[in-house]
């Protein structure tokens, strides 16, 4: 799931926050990427975890 959000006043350029699941073969572990993603505070970022958990959780659920 990537996430997008405009440029802030550090930086001038859009903001594109990824994160997945990969499994390494014993399971899925969860990856973050990103170049910059910059946010105001910490109920902001938990949001945007909480955004990705409840949909990897609907996936995860139709594949059961």
């Amino acid at each position: 799931m990537t996430f997008t959000q405009d440029a802030d006043c550090c930086d001038s350029n859009e903001q594109y926050l990824t994160i997945k699941t990969q499994n390494g073969g014993g399971g899925d572990f969860y990856v973050i990427e990103t170049e910059r993603w910059a946010f105001d505070n910490i109920p902001e970022l938990v949001q945007t975890l909480m955004r990705f958990y409840n949909k990897h959780k609907k996936i995860e659920s139709k594949e059961l």
